[in-house]
């Protein structure tokens, strides 16, 4: 897992490479708009077929996830199959992050405990469970979010800084999965928007 130390934080927000390592690589399906999870191609390849699309879809067959991600996001590299996302445009010369992080539905014998997990479980002071390198400061429940999800807003501490994070909880017929906004208190309300369009573009393909 990476830790980037405290001078890098203001000048990027990847709270989700600290709890996943980030190094997905793609092929190209038969529409040049289109990638899946694959092992043959690097970055360099991702950013040219993104740079010729208005938009980009991805589609995760294991974890039964789709997302049609916006030109502006910045997709990351990762080393797992359990994590897919990027930075969104810098404001202020901060790049916020969003992250689609997926969880085998056989390790959760709810949603209900998955939600324990990932938010209901924190303790105010303490750090959650998935990392020991953020404290809970504090949550909102949002409410459920469209059919299946819930959706949650969630405060982090890391030394100085105060993150400010919209989590939102679904599932499909294989995983749980956290759709993760990561940002800072002062670049939340510029990029709110931003992460409303990516939920646009998502959707469960198997229930």
């Amino acid at each position: 897992m990476f830790i980037l130390r405290p001078e890098f934080m203001t000048k990027i927000v990847l709270a989700f490479l600290i709890s996943f390592t980030l190094s997905y690589c793609y092929c190209q399906t038969s529409d040049s708009t289109k990638i899946k999870r694959d092992s043959s191609l690097g970055k360099k390849t991702i950013k040219e077929k993104q740079s010729k699309a208005d938009s980009l879809t991805y589609t995760d067959t294991t974890f039964n996830f789709q997302v049609k991600a916006p030109k502006w996001l910045n997709i990351k590299q990762t080393g797992t199959i359990y994590a897919w996302g990027g930075t969104l445009p810098a404001v202020d010369g901060i790049e916020n992050a969003i992250v689609v992080k997926s969880f085998d539905k056989k390790d959760y014998k709810s949603m209900k405990e998955f939600k324990k997990y990932v938010v209901e479980g924190l303790v105010f002071g303490q750090a959650p469970q998935w990392s020991n390198s953020f404290i809970f400061m504090g949550k909102k429940d949002i409410g459920k979010y469209k059919s299946n999800g819930v959706a949650y807003k969630v405060y982090l501490k890391q030394g100085n800084l105060m993150y400010h994070c919209k989590y939102v909880l679904l599932e499909s017929s294989t995983s749980y999965i956290w759709i993760d906004f990561t940002s800072t208190q002062e670049t939340f309300d510029k990029n709110i928007d931003k992460f409303e369009e990516f939920l646009d573009g998502f959707k469960i393909t198997k229930l």
